[in-house]
């Protein structure tokens, strides 16, 4: 019976680290998808930025 305490234990302790793992994962996409976000608004930011360069030397 005491195997199976341990066993229920570590298993237990493995369902929590997994747990934790899965919240990291989605903390990492969430962030991810932040910085594509924040990437793509600069990139439009630049996109404008040269169209009115170029618009100014013609």
């Amino acid at each position: 019976m005491d195997e199976l305490s341990k066993l229920e234990e570590k298993l237990d302790t493995l369902i929590s680290l997994i747990n934790e793992l899965k919240q990291k994962v989605e903390d990492f996409e969430k962030k991810n998808n932040q910085l594509r976000s924040c990437d793509q608004q600069i990139k439009e930011k630049v996109d404008l930025l040269i169209g009115k360069i170029d618009n100014l030397l013609i």
